[in-house]
């Protein structure tokens, strides 16, 4: 891979440059430390503090999920413990758009049919399997050709924008599978951006970044600065910020979404292997804000709901996140930032009552959705190594879990470079990458059939039984007229 990479002459005087302070470059930072302390490393971050988007989340809450088995482990080492989430109003309905309306029920039917077909493709599509096709359509074809209501439509066109950070339009349905199967599925990922189960465990996110600054506190971290050049040696990786100061090491670790790698240049040029497939029509990066709103007491309670409410134009998902505090995110475009929060208040007042629309206190952060239009990615480009959302094939991508995995793996991957003494089978091990159908049984037969139902096949079918019984009838009366006549 190496072989038309130049020889520089300088000499590096880093051993590991981490781009980017969120949750997975300070995990490569602490995997590091713990194998080495003698390391040189540095952390650079466009940002004014640490913690990447746990840092400008409004609410400082995040939720866990008792199978993400990494992110506990981890948490367990910071010794910052979650606790269970409580929530007495779940036995109450939620207020859905999708729940609403004369299509409600069969919208809802033929979604939960064609999410079932998803998830019982899902274990063809392990990342390490995984080859892009390109044959194979979009996922705006795939959701207009296989769902008829326009409420199922829209639900899974947001779902795709927020797995994969562009319209349903710019991914194809194998990159779309490969990414779902590398986050552990459909419904683990329904679960975080949509439902937010009461099995959920409840973390405090100021409290995980200050122990994890705690381990790293010799490690410098330079803030606001943007990286804007990489230029990849043989024996060594030079940065240039956007101030002009540069920057060596034997190793470089971007663990930033990979629509910030595409803002820097790099010399040589990324090979086509590592980049996405190009899109002619790509619209501009949607944001995602998240917000957070406390109140005296409950209102969506006292009017009958558990809180949980989704609209799906624009696309709004609220939930309690304790008591009498409501927490959720808006995903929108550059121009609708400063109406986010009149459009937040306007629209859980209008099903939740007035009352909500004066909030005793009201925060908000907003940052761009993590693109992900690639296939699974997580071989080093020789001393460049992908982490964060520009590496997907981890379980659970976009959240905590996701983003400690490909932490590890980058900081693995780092020490072959630096340090491949310190490598050990356990290590490997440690980022094995795990896959969630590996124990599953394959579908039967008659489930997957029942799972590709929707209104369009059925409509066809129905059709084409009642022109062949149509057609019987007309044939077997005219036999009868023939043997009368006869």
């Amino acid at each position: 891979m190496d072989q038309h990479l130049p020889f520089g002459t300088e000499q590096p005087e880093l051993d590991v440059v981490i781009v980017g302070a969120g949750l997975s470059g300070l995990t490569s930072a602490v995997k590091l430390l713990a194998k080495e302390t003698t390391l040189n490393i540095r952390i650079l971050d466009e940002n004014s503090h640490p913690g990447g988007q746990l840092g400008q989340t409004g609410s400082g809450f995040r939720y866990v999920d008792e199978g993400q088995h990494d992110m506990l482990a981890f948490m367990n080492d910071m010794q910052v413990l979650p606790r269970n989430r409580r929530c007495a109003n779940a036995e109450l309905q939620r207020c859905w758009s999708l729940d609403r309306g004369p299509t409600a029920q069969p919208a809802k039917f033929e979604l939960c049919r064609y999410i079932q077909m998803l998830n019982l493709r899902m274990g063809r599509f392990r990342s390490k399997k995984f080859i892009l096709r390109e044959r194979v359509p979009s996922m705006e074809r795939h959701i207009t050709s296989n769902l008829f209501f326009s409420k199922s439509r829209s639900f899974m066109r947001n779902f795709v924008e927020l797995v994969c950070g562009v319209h349903a339009s710019a991914v194809d349905y194998d990159t779309f599978m490969s990414v779902c199967s590398s986050c552990g599925g459909l419904a683990v990922l329904l679960d975080f951006y949509f439902k937010f189960p009461n099995t959920f465990l409840e973390l405090s996110t100021q409290k995980l970044i200050e122990s994890i600054l705690e381990k790293i506190q010799y490690i410098t971290i330079t803030q606001n600065v943007r990286v804007v050049r990489v230029q990849h040696f043989k024996d060594y990786v030079e940065l240039t910020d956007a101030q002009g100061k540069k920057y060596t090491a034997l190793a470089l670790i971007l663990a930033i979404p990979w629509n910030k790698v595409e803002q820097i240049q790099f010399e040589p040029p990324i090979p086509k292997d590592f980049c996405p497939p190009p899109k002619a029509k790509l619209k501009p990066g949607r944001l995602i804000t998240q917000f957070s709103l406390s109140y005296s007491k409950c209102h969506w309670a006292e009017a009958g709901y558990s809180g949980n409410f989704l609209s799906s134009k624009p696309l709004v998902c609220g939930h309690e996140c304790r008591q009498a505090t409501y927490c959720g995110y808006m995903v929108h475009s550059a121009q609708e930032s400063d109406s986010v929060r009149q459009t937040v208040l306007d629209l859980l007042s209008s099903h939740f009552g007035d009352e909500m629309r004066e909030p005793l206190k009201y925060q908000q952060s907003t940052t761009e959705l993590s693109m992900a239009r690639h296939k699974p990615q997580v071989t080093p480009w020789h001393r460049v190594i992908w982490s964060s959302s520009s590496a997907v094939a981890t379980n659970y991508r976009s959240l905590m879990g996701g983003a400690v995995q490909s932490g590890v793996r980058a900081a693995v991957s780092a020490l072959f470079v630096v340090r491949p003494q310190l490598v050990s089978w356990v290590d490997m091990l440690e980022v094995r990458e795990t896959n969630p159908y590996e124990r599953c049984r394959p579908p039967d037969r008659i489930s997957s059939l029942l799972s590709r139902l929707n209104l369009y096949n059925v409509t066809f079918y129905s059709f084409f039984i009642l022109g062949l019984l149509w057609l019987l009838k007309i044939g077997y009366c005219h036999a009868i007229r023939t043997h009368s006549s006869s």
